[in-house]
């Protein structure tokens, strides 16, 4: 049987936004059966380059050949005419309906005697396919807006394997999933190798790229860096290209704190969901919030905000002291609060840079009796906010949805910075940004501690809680199961808790 192989190249490709130089001359090659690593730092060109790939953007020059032929790619529907299919990082999902309508959104299959009516019997049937292909146990019958976000992700990836493209590209696909949902989709990414397909995998966890891809490719200010074979090149050298200079260590050597509380919840609990959970939380300390996907995490944090329904519980904030019984939604004005899905429920997409960053912060700006809004002083803290946290954007005044997905999360947390918040509640505060960027936001939430500021911390990365916790509280099943400090806060020990295999 003859394998019919597949080369793709992206030649000389160069493309300019107003005031950003995105991509400068960058060339590629990906060929089938393998699998491309696509790494560098938020705003590199990564998303940019596979944009041009996904016909979304022109390049301004450059060429695309796909089998020894020059293609045009002007839309996304003639990429994929073209075999080419793009998961991306931001989910595109119809919340209202239902998964198998989301995977054929596209190519909604008819029915065989009524050609103009929609055979909804089809629709879930291919859909049970493609769910199984990944391992999936999602009803096809559900509505997007009641699965989880893992789940949401699985559905956006069958929705690329349904249109059976030779060429797929995965945008930071494991943001969202579980250990097991990640363990599927790797599965399902070697089995899309073996039938000899084209995949780019962009990804900011390098041991995804060193378990995972064959050759990587490494960009840098819309340059390319690098490139080669993952088996010859070692992950300090992989980060040094990267961000263009060694990695410190990033731990936390502030692990003394005080033992006033601030926050205290008691007997909290949310359906089936969240039993009976105490915590308390005390000034300048980082207390992590550890577990599994389905855990509890988010509903937890979603639970103590008013964002979802408190069944039961009490919430007490400590105050000059003063002990003060408040709800939820006081609790969500009292803090600052960076949400794990920032295009849907953390930014004001459409609107400017600088507002989003004083958007949390407006009666600070209000001057006079009518409360005119002072721009000018709005304007100028944004920038000194975008020049501390180096956000990457052509100007204070360039829409939020321009910047990359990394600095749109810098701007979130500027918000809080702006504000001022003696509580932070930052749910996936790193999703989504680059090691560097990663290590410059743990080095702030540390300094932050460091200056009496009390953060509940909740992370999908065991790292990224070891090294900036105080505290680990470990929830299991909705239950607070474990509570973790000083040389207790390790991997094996979270790890072993969050999977019911105490020692």
């Amino acid at each position: 049987m003859t394998i019919n192989k597949q080369k793709l190249e992206m030649l000389n490709i160069t493309k300019n936004f107003p005031g950003v130089e995105a991509l400068n001359d960058v060339s590629i090659v990906a060929n089938s059966g393998e699998i491309m690593g696509l790494v560098g730092v938020n705003g590199a060109g990564k998303s940019t380059l596979m944009n041009v790939l996904g016909g979304i953007y022109p390049s301004d020059s450059g060429k695309i050949i796909l089998n020894n032929n020059h293609i045009q790619l002007q839309s996304p529907n003639d990429a994929a005419k073209n075999g080419i299919s793009f998961i991306h990082q931001d989910l595109l999902y119809f919340a209202s309906q239902t998964v198998a309508e989301n995977i054929y959104m596209t190519d909604l299959p008819k029915n065989d005697l009524l050609p103009f009516f929609i055979s909804k019997s089809k629709i879930i049937e291919k859909s049970s396919q493609v769910l199984d292909m990944l391992g999936s146990d999602i009803n096809p019958n559900s509505l997007i807006e009641e699965l989880s976000t893992g789940e949401k992700q699985i559905v956006e990836i069958a929705r690329a394997l349904a249109t059976g493209s030779d060429i797929v590209i995965f945008d930071e696909p494991t943001s969202s999933l579980s250990i097991k949902e990640k363990e599927k989709l790797f599965k399902v990414v070697r089995k899309l190798k073996s039938e000899n397909k084209i995949i780019v995998y962009i990804s900011h966890f390098l041991n995804e790229i060193q378990e995972l891809c064959d050759t990587y490719v490494v960009l840098r200010n819309g340059r390319l860096v690098g490139s080669g074979n993952v088996a010859d090149e070692s992950k300090n050298n992989i980060i040094r290209m990267i961000i263009g200079r060694d990695l410190t260590a990033s731990k936390n050597i502030f692990k003394e704190t005080s033992n006033e509380t601030i926050l205290e919840i008691n007997n909290l609990v949310q359906g089936n969901l969240l039993q009976g959970i105490d915590l308390t939380l005390n000034k300048g300390e980082v207390l992590g919030l550890w577990g599994l996907m389905g855990s509890g995490r988010t509903e937890l944090i979603r639970t103590m905000l008013g964002l979802d329904p408190m069944e039961s519980g009490e919430i007490y904030l400590y105050q000059d002291s003063k002990t003060k019984k408040i709800s939820p939604k006081q609790l969500l004005k009292q803090c600052g609060y960076v949400t794990e899905s920032r295009r849907i429920d953390g930014l004001f997409i459409s609107e400017p840079v600088w507002k989003n960053i004083t958007s949390g912060n407006l009666n600070h700006y209000s001057r006079g009796r009518l409360n005119l809004m002072n721009s000018n002083a709005e304007m100028q803290s944004a920038q000194d906010h975008i020049e501390q946290l180096k956000i990457k954007t052509p100007s204070y005044s360039t829409s939020i949805e321009n910047l990359s997905g990394g600095n749109q999360q810098k701007a979130i947390f500027s918000r809080w910075l702006d504000k001022k918040p003696k509580i932070l509640i930052l749910d996936e505060p790193t999703r989504g940004v680059d090691v560097g960027a990663k290590q410059e936001i743990g080095s702030l939430i540390t300094e932050l501690a460091r200056d009496g500021a009390s953060i509940l911390l909740v992370s999908s990365e065991i790292e990224e809680i070891v090294s900036l916790s105080n505290r680990v509280l470990v929830l299991r099943d909705g239950v607070i199961v474990h509570e973790a400090s000083g040389e207790g806060i390790n991997e094996v020990n979270l790890m072993s808790v969050a999977l019911g295999k105490e020692q």
